[in-house]
């Protein structure tokens, strides 16, 4: 048996039979969405990746056991490590894997490993966790003395679209533990983008459903954050209340934010102190790197006797150490740094595919690059205006532009060359601009409208989003829709920096210095969130004031996928010369992710090589020999054997650049950062991954072939390579041949077959059907419009009857119901289009017979 077949026929009626109800079981929980790669301003997705089975204690329940199913030809074994892989991560003390006959179990509670017979029962489970973790007993006692369901126990809320991802069901059990073990404080960091406010929500959802706290206080520093998370807690309904006025006593959960609860009323008390000091039992801070300390912490001093919840969107940094010692300080790692219960960052959600994927444009003008000289400019006849009693300096930097000296020119610069920019990207695409002052962004959004405005026609394409703007809440309101149509970009300074949700925002345009390294992961996570209904699974950051000189590790994803081990994909190929393709003995070939390599192996007398028990996903080979230049690929390793030809190519010479002088520039360097090991593919990677996959599918080019000239097999074939990212209209993007037809991209990139035109094709069926555009008979004529159809925009345009419907079939033949009494009837009509999709691709014998 394959696995689906051990897991179906052995697995699961073992596990119903050991105690496993359905209702405790979830198969296939989402564990890696599937990170998300570029091929120039296309994006791609890796193939997600499944735990096999999770064991819940309870509907929605906490996860007790993963476990990991191999096939039953298999050791019970094989699947152990990578189920500890994933216990590890989710925060599970029990990971198992089995081939349906025998069992393993490794409990991260004593680290032993051993065989069993059967699974242990929930009830063994939930017992042996709860006597090694005084925190996850199924009872306990609330603050007021009252015994209570366990809040970690209870169920979480049941979401009609889809429970929580792991790292939010671990970001609230940590937060949870914490609580229960007696700490008054705790810290998430969660980058922006992964639900911090919906793990709040599930976090109150299980402390009051489950009867262990009473009342919540969410606090911000903002109404938009404020708001933002009143609605994320919309199934509280009635019980939710924002502190406005008065406190809303009444309610179990308010939303508020510091100026509000700071503020003096009539009798002299701010009104924080109107609350009874033991009111709630959860204090959380949105945001809490920006306020969760210093003036206003009188606020959370008042509240002493509740649990302190602080999240942020960014890692412990030397502007933050406040943060976590405040935070954090009851969690200190072996060094006695504070740490926060839970963190998980950009890069580690770009990994996953949780988070959108990112590219960085840097661009300095001439006088960012080499300063801004007084004198010089003004011997070159510009113009400066001095206040009375200001300085003046012989160069200003680039920090100091918009602060020290407006220079007009260079914001006029850096507009056009955005305009430019954003028309080649699409000018429709929303973008963030963040800008020195007020005023800069105010100039900034006069340059956009100015650009783009009446290109686009929009009279609100460009705006500017500031506190002091009288409409800037309706405009913020309008710009957070991914369906509005404006307006498109937002100049800001700092309004949008956190916690306001853009999800289909793809441009981040830093024009401002930025020095801070929390500000700046807080600004690059504007654009980090996935928008399906915009499909937007990546963003560009434009970076005109070295802003991403501050990406660390954070923000980068990791070269390779947080779990990989050993699986049983095999890659074999061949190493030749680029030349002759002559094969190259001796050849070094090294299969690895990340840091890990998995196999380092030299090529035969053939220059063959075979690599086994390798994980099926998408590794890094490297391929090197004397005297040819090395060569690095990305190959997808599939669960069958995978083959590859690897050529490589002797070292040119090097050859001498053209020279041009005498040019005025403005923008003095332009460049793309290439941010990590597989985060972009190339050209050459983009089409052999194409080509492996599409032989996972279709073994043969005749395959192919037979599959493609039939409507019903093509459309099904097309699914099934949409589910794995091969889209033939990436392939004519990178392969520069937008007039080819589909079927023979997929044919060069699998089986390397010639590329041949939509025209080469229409030619050779009228050739041997003697189709001509004055055929004397109607079935002819309509042909060769339908092979015209073809030639223009490719198959799909003729798969169906629609095509009538639209010229030239409308005037010269009368539409659908004209083409059918033309050529006998419905069933004839449909008759032709099948034969017109055969013809255009024609098997090997029809070829001959031709």
């Amino acid at each position: 048996m394959n696995e689906a077949d051990t897991r179906a026929k052995l697995i699961d009626p073992r596990l119903l039979a050991d105690g496993w109800s359905e209702v405790l079981i979830e198969r296939e929980y989402t564990y890696r969405r599937g990170r998300v790669r570029l091929v120039g301003e296309q994006s791609i997705r890796d193939r997600p990746q499944f735990c096999d089975y999770v064991l819940r204690d309870g509907a929605r329940g906490p996860i007790l056991a993963v476990v990991e199913a191999k096939a039953e030809d298999h050791g019970p074994s094989d699947g152990l490590q990578q189920a500890l892989g994933y216990a590890e991560d989710i925060g599970v003390h029990f990971a198992y894997s089995s081939n349906g006959h025998g069992l393993v179990e490794h409990d991260r509670l004593t680290n032993q490993v051993r065989d069993l017979e059967s699974f242990p029962s929930p009830a063994d489970l939930r017992t042996r966790i709860s006597s090694s973790l005084p925190t996850r007993t199924a009872a306990l006692r609330n603050p007021d003395g009252v015994v209570v369901t366990n809040p970690i126990i209870q169920p979480a809320f049941p979401s009609p679209t889809g429970g929580m991802r792991w790292y939010q069901e671990r970001a609230v059990t940590a937060a949870l533990d914490e609580m229960l073990s007696g700490r008054r404080r705790a810290l998430l960091s969660l980058a922006t983008g992964t639900g911090k406010t919906y793990i709040a929500f599930n976090l109150a959802w299980k402390l009051l459903r489950s009867g262990y706290s009473k009342r919540v206080l969410f606090l911000a520093d903002r109404i938009s954050l404020r708001d933002q998370a009143f609605n994320e807690f919309g199934p509280f309904d009635t019980a939710r209340g924002v502190v406005s006025g008065s406190p809303p006593f009444a309610r179990d959960i308010h939303f508020g934010i510091y100026q509000t609860l700071y503020a003096r009323g009539e009798d002299g008390l701010r009104l924080y102190e109107r609350y009874p000091r033991d009111f709630f039992d959860l204090v959380i801070i949105d945001e809490c790197h920006r306020s969760g300390y210093g003036d206003w912490q009188v606020i959370l001093d008042h509240f002493e006797s509740a649990f302190h919840l602080g999240m942020t969107a960014t890692p412990k940094r030397s502007d933050s150490i406040d943060t976590y010692e405040f935070f954090a300080g009851e969690n200190r790692d072996g060094d006695g740094a504070p740490q926060p219960c839970f963190e998980y960052s950009l890069g580690r959600g770009i990994d996953d595919g949780f988070l959108a994927m990112y590219r960085v444009r840097r661009v300095k003008t001439n006088i960012d690059q080499d300063g801004l000289r007084i004198e010089e400019e003004l011997d070159q006849g510009a113009d400066l205006i001095v206040p009375d009693g200001a300085p003046v300096k012989e160069i200003y930097a680039s920090s100091e532009f918009e602060r020290a000296i407006q220079v007009e020119d260079r914001t006029r610069a850096m507009c056009e060359h955005l305009a430019g920019l954003l028309r080649q990207w699409g000018p429709n695409e929303k973008s963030m601009v963040f800008c020195v002052s007020m005023e800069h962004a105010a100039r900034v959004r006069d340059h956009m409208q100015r650009l783009l405005g009446p290109e686009t026609g929009k009279s609100h394409y460009a705006v500017r989003i500031v506190s002091e703007e009288p409409a800037g809440q309706a405009l913020l309101e309008e710009f957070q829709l991914s369906s509005s149509t404006q307006p498109v970009l937002a100049t800001t300074v700092d309004l949008l920096t956190t916690g306001v949700n853009v999800p289909s925002c793809r441009n981040i345009v830093f024009m401002k210095p930025v020095g801070s390294p929390t500000v700046f992961k807080q600004i690059l996570g504007r654009g980090s969130r996935l928008d399906a209904a915009t499909n937007k699974e990546f963003f560009r950051i434009v970076d005109y004031t070295d802003a991403t000189r501050l990406l660390d590790e954070w923000d980068l994803p990791p070269a390779g996928g947080a779990i990989l081990t050993e699986g049983h994909g095999v890659l074999t190929g061949q190493v030749v010369n680029h030349d002759g393709f002559e094969p190259i003995e001796g050849a070094a070939v090294v299969v690895r992710a990340g840091s890990r390599t998995f196999a380092e192996v030299h090529t035969d007398a053939r220059g063959l090589f075979h690599v086994p028990e390798l994980p099926e996903t998408t590794l890094t080979v490297d391929a090197a020999a004397r005297g040819f230049s090395s060569k690095r690929l990305r190959v997808p390793i599939a669960a069958e054997s995978t083959e590859i030809v690897i050529t490589l190519r002797e070292p040119q010479p090097g050859v001498e650049r053209l020279v041009i002088s005498g040019v005025t520039v403005t923008i003095a360097e332009e460049t793309d950062l290439t941010l990590a090991d597989g985060a972009e593919l190339t050209v050459e990677e983009y089409i052999e991954r194409a080509g492996a996959k599409t032989r996972e599918l279709v073994r043969t080019q005749k395959d192919l072939v037979e599959q493609w000239r039939d409507p019903e097999a093509r459309s099904a074939l097309r699914a099934s390579l949409s589910v794995v990212d091969v889209q033939p209209s990436i392939l004519a993007l990178v392969s520069g041949r937008s007039d080819a037809d589909e079927l023979d991209l997929l044919a060069f990139s699998a089986f390397g077959a010639d590329i041949k035109s939509r025209e080469d094709r229409a030619r050779a069926l009228a050739l041997a059907h003697n189709v001509s555009d004055d055929a004397p008979h109607a079935e002819g004529a309509i042909v060769a419009a339908l092979i015209d159809k073809y030639r223009q925009a490719g198959v799909e345009e003729i798969a169906s009857a629609d095509v009538f419907s639209v010229e030239p079939f409308t005037s010269g033949f009368g539409g659908v119901q004209g083409v059918i009494r033309a050529l006998g009837g419905p069933e004839a009509v449909k008759q032709v289009l099948r034969d017109v999709q055969r013809w255009l691709y024609p098997t090997d014998d029809e070829e001959q017979d031709r």
